[in-house]
C-alpha cells in the first residue's frame, strides 16, 4: 500500500521518476496522483525531477546510486530510497544497512531527513540536496 500522497512529498506538477519500482507501486502512484504529475519510470541523464523514488537492489552499488540521483535531482528536489526491513534484508541477501546507505550518501550533497514504511516489509529513508548546495533559479548559490 501507498503511503498518503502529502507525506511523500507528491505535488501538483511535480516531474517523478519512479526507479526499479515493483510495478503494483508505480500503478498505484499513478492511480492517486493528481493528473498533472508527469511518471517516469526510465532515468535518462538529461532529465531533472522533483520526486525520485528508488527501489534499492541488495547488491546496489551504493556510491554510484548517490552520485547519479544527485545530479537527476533539481535542487529542491527529494529522493525516498526504498529497502526492506532489517529482517527482510537477511533474507533477501542484501549487502548493506541503512548505516551503510547513509554513510555512501553524506558522501555526496545528499542529506537524510525523513524515514517512512512503506510495506511491512520495506521503509523509505528520504534524502535533500543541503540546503546550502542548492542552487537558486538564477544559478547562484543560495546563502
Amino acid at each position: 500500500m501507498l503511503p498518503e500522497l502529502k507525506k511523500l512529498g507528491v505535488a501538483a506538477g511535480q516531474k517523478i521518476l519512479v526507479h526499479r519500482a515493483p510495478k503494483a507501486f508505480t500503478q498505484e502512484l499513478r492511480d492517486q496522483a493528481p493528473p498533472d504529475i508527469l511518471i517516469s519510470t526510465r532515468l535518462t541523464k538529461r532529465a531533472r525531477y522533483d520526486l525520485i523514488f528508488h527501489f534499492a537492489a541488495p547488491d546496489e552499488n551504493l556510491d554510484g546510486l548517490f552520485e547519479t540521483m544527485e545530479t537527476a535531482l533539481k535542487p529542491d528536489g527529494s529522493l525516498w530510497v526504498v529497502i526492506p526491513k532489517q529482517k527482510q534484508a537477511k533474507q533477501l541477501g542484501y549487502l548493506y544497512d541503512w548505516n551503510a546507505m547513509i554513510a555512501h550518501a553524506l558522501k555526496t550533497t545528499l542529506v537524510d531527513n525523513k524515514t517512512l514504511t512503506f510495506s511491512p516489509e520495506e521503509y523509505g529513508t528520504r534524502f535533500v540536496i543541503r540546503k546550502e548546495m542548492r542552487e537558486t533559479r538564477n544559478g547562484k548559490r543560495e546563502t
